[in-house]
């Protein structure tokens, strides 16, 4: 009985022991599920480089600083001490993985946007990283060929005959053939000087500067 009594004893303490250990196991397993996945340090020096242009030790004046462009009050109420701008790379992103976890990517919206980084607090995530890409609706198919012959046949504008005073005009900055009809009195206005310069001009609402026209007589 005794023996009996001692291999039951001993079997059961065995028992209790494979328990406690899975019991740890499991423990271990939800608490690194629990963790917040945390971005690569790729996306914080991009989220930097669109910040401050990369520069980590910045400060200007502007009430952020560092690379992340942190407030001193954010800065401080994530466990950041003395000036984020003389801070290194390392201790910013340290802090910016608890403000990411905390506020989501919202701290940082316009470069954040820019960027294509989403996803909820403490889930950093981007959009060419993302696992499951949205299904993008294949645009219409439209033949080559057809865009092409459009691109190429100009809208039909008739063009009366127009002397020429054999005077010329360069295009300034700004002017359009209307001010430029204006300035100089030409009787016609804008469509006798496009007219006179059918040669230069395809579309009389479309010129540049440096144009040289010819003046109608």
């Amino acid at each position: 009985m005794k023996k009996s009594t001692y291999g039951t004893a001993a079997r059961r303490g065995i028992t209790l022991a494979a328990v406690s250990i899975a019991g740890v196991a499991l423990s271990a397993s939800a608490a690194n599920a629990a963790a917040p996945a945390t971005a690569p340090a790729s996306t914080w020096d991009s989220l930097a480089q669109c910040e401050s242009g990369g520069n980590w030790g910045t400060n200007t004046g502007n009430g952020y600083g560092g690379g992340l462009q942190f407030s001193p009050g954010t800065w401080a109420a994530y466990g950041g001490t003395g000036s984020a701008a003389n801070a290194s790379r390392e201790q910013q992103i340290a802090v910016a993985e608890k403000v990411q976890a905390a506020q989501g990517w919202s701290a940082w919206p316009a470069c954040a946007a820019k960027l294509g980084l989403h996803g909820g607090v403490g889930a950093p995530q981007s959009a060419t990283t993302s696992r499951q890409p949205a299904a993008v609706a294949a645009p219409a198919r439209v033949p080559v060929r057809n865009v092409a012959l459009k691109a190429a046949v100009p809208a039909p504008r008739h063009v009366a005959p127009v002397s020429i005073s054999g005077q010329t005009y360069t295009i300034r900055s700004g002017e359009t053939l209307s001010r430029i009809a204006e300035k100089l009195n030409i009787a016609g206005g804008w469509r006798s000087l496009a007219d006179a310069n059918a040669a230069i001009i395809s579309n009389p609402h479309v010129v540049f500067p440096g144009q040289v026209l010819q003046l109608p007589g």
